[in-house]
């Protein structure tokens, strides 16, 4: 009885026990609960906070507890961003790779460098953000900001660069320094890994490491040296500075390079591996440099501005005069090349905008599309004859013109004359033309090189034409001699020939012909009371014809003059 007393007793002690477990096992849980709620709002709260981690540091910087902005500023007293950002690698021939972190945009700003150090805080999970704050607040956190690199930038830099070096490396590495050739005996298989160069810097950019690289070339051992190759890829002509009218520019000039084969070839058999030989060159200088022609280039009027008065010239006229001007303005001739007006005008139509204006045809004077151009044709001959150029062709107007002293037009027509001159000179010339309708002028000059000083004088002597068989005594024209007079520049008188002869029709309403003798009137009957008497006039008689010089008799016919 006893026994079942105590066993009865013992058994709810069991009961109570087990509700005890429960009880802490649900304190746990809650506890656990409550810790991952506390832990979640933590990581939410710092995850969320805009201001970066404490005790995190950048480059040294402490930015713990600071904003984006803040963090900028205290980078940018802390002299982030200042300093050369060049890195440099050494190549052979004395030639140097430099890269900027601008030209392959690996520069970071103090407001980047800032972003990076507030990411390395909030930019994970919120589990990974509580940890990293927690590293920070045990051990605080220096951060590394790495730069970005254009790598396609960077490849192209380092191209460049290996390729200039490898197009200098000719036969065993050449250089000329001076009157030198520069020769590296067993370097004519250099090679430059442009993979591990350009690595090597993209590296150095992203962690901002500038400066000098080391980079190691290596070179294979080669000792033979094909002298004939070597003389071909150094050795040249000396040439002329030269303008190419094509482009526009001045071609540079050449120095002459030679040397001697047979000592070159025995420099290099004495020298040893990996030894520079110095081959002793021959230089010919050009006679005309780079910077000689450039210096001297159209510097100079060749002769004088030769100015023509427009004066009571239709709008018509005017028009194709400045479209005559234009169309001769900036033509370069370069050394011995022809210039033709006509080439250079082309067919004078309407729809190029020349328009009807005076012109002489057959003799007469008629509208004519294109008229007034002979103008410009003449004070260009003029302009071309001051420059002491050669005129090749030319031909004086039927009729005489108001704008020029005789012998000094040239005529032209589209299919007819034509006017042509070649540049005789060592330089190339530019014509200079233009219209001043303020003024009602047209002027041309030609510039070029003045090598002596030496100028143009134009004289004339003209003398009537008597060619009419029905009045042999009247005047129907004239005649004009012109002469070329070359002076040296101290003003003495170095040569004087003939340039042209021209002849020239009067106006046939200008032509004065002698009054016919009247026939005279049957005398009346006097008479006493009228004595007076008349009498006849006296014949005034007739001008002697002038002497005139003897030439081939010269007849320019009849055409188009424009």
């Amino acid at each position: 009885m006893k026994k079942e007393a105590e066993h009865k007793h013992l058994a709810p002690k069991k009961k109570r026990a087990g509700n005890t477990a429960k009880k802490v096992t649900i304190i746990c849980v809650v506890v656990v609960a409550l810790l991952m709620a506390g832990a979640a709002g933590f990581g939410i709260y710092v995850s969320g906070s805009d201001t970066i981690y404490p005790k995190v540091s950048l480059n040294g910087t402490d930015l713990g507890g600071m904003t984006v902005s803040e963090a900028a500023d205290a980078l940018t007293a802390a002299g982030w961003g200042e300093g050369d950002k060049t890195i440099t690698v050494e190549l052979p021939l004395e030639h140097t790779l430099s890269v900027t972190a601008e030209q392959v945009g690996a520069e970071v700003s103090a407001a980047e460098a800032a972003q990076k150090a507030f990411d390395y805080c909030h930019g994970g999970s919120i589990i990974e953000n509580v940890m990293a704050y927690v590293r920070c607040i045990i051990s605080g956190e220096d951060i590394e900001v790495k730069a970005t690199v254009d790598e396609a930038a960077l490849e192209e830099l380092v191209r460049d660069e290996v390729t200039k070096v490898k197009s200098g490396l000719m036969t065993s590495g050449v250089e000329i320094n001076g009157d030198t050739l520069e020769v590296v005996k067993g370097a004519s298989a250099v090679e430059i890994d442009e993979s591990e160069l350009l690595g090597l810097v993209k590296t150095a950019f992203e962690d901002m490491i500038y400066g000098p690289l080391d980079y190691e070339v290596e070179v294979n051992a080669s000792v033979e040296l094909d002298i004939d190759k070597l003389y071909d890829s150094v050795c040249c002509e000396a040439s002329d500075a030269y303008y190419d009218k094509e482009t526009g520019e001045v071609v540079e000039s050449v120095t002459g390079v030679d040397f001697d084969r047979a000592q070159a070839t025995e420099l290099w058999n004495a020298a040893e591996l990996g030894e520079t030989v110095d081959i002793p060159l021959a230089l010919t200088e050009p006679e005309k440099t780079t910077e000689y022609v450039e210096s001297r280039l159209f510097a100079d009027d060749l002769g004088e501005t030769v100015t023509t008065s427009l004066s009571g010239s239709t709008q018509n006229r005017i028009t194709n005069v400045k479209l005559a001007a234009e169309a001769i303005n900036g033509i370069v001739l370069a050394p011995g090349e022809q210039f033709s007006y006509n080439d250079a005008l082309g067919e004078r139509t309407t729809e190029r905008g020349y328009k009807a204006a005076g012109a002489y045809s057959g003799g007469q004077v008629v509208q004519e599309v294109g008229g007034g151009i002979c103008q410009v044709s003449s004070t260009l001959y003029y302009a071309a004859l001051l420059a002491n150029l050669q005129i090749d062709t030319r031909t004086c107007h039927y009729f005489p013109v108001g704008y020029l002293p005789a012998g000094l037009d040239a005529t032209v027509s589209w299919g007819g004359p034509e006017f042509k001159f070649t540049n005789n000179r060592d330089w190339p010339i530019r014509i200079e033309a233009s219209v001043d309708t303020s003024n009602n002028t047209v002027s041309v000059h030609i510039v070029g090189t003045d090598e002596d000083g030496s100028y143009v004088q134009m004289t004339y002597a003209t003398w009537l034409v008597y060619n009419n068989s029905e009045y042999p005594e009247t005047a129907t024209g004239y005649k004009a001699a012109t002469y070329r007079c070359i002076y040296d520049k101290d003003g003495n008188l170095l040569s004087k020939e003939i340039e042209a002869y021209s002849e020239y029709h009067y106006h046939e309403e200008d032509i004065v012909y002698p009054t016919p003798t009247p026939t005279p009137t049957p005398e009346p009957t006097p008479t006493p009371t009228d004595p007076y008497d008349p009498g006849y006039p006296t014949d005034p008689g007739y001008p002697t014809d002038p002497a005139y010089p003897t030439e081939t008799p010269y007849d320019p016919g009849y055409y188009f003059d424009e």
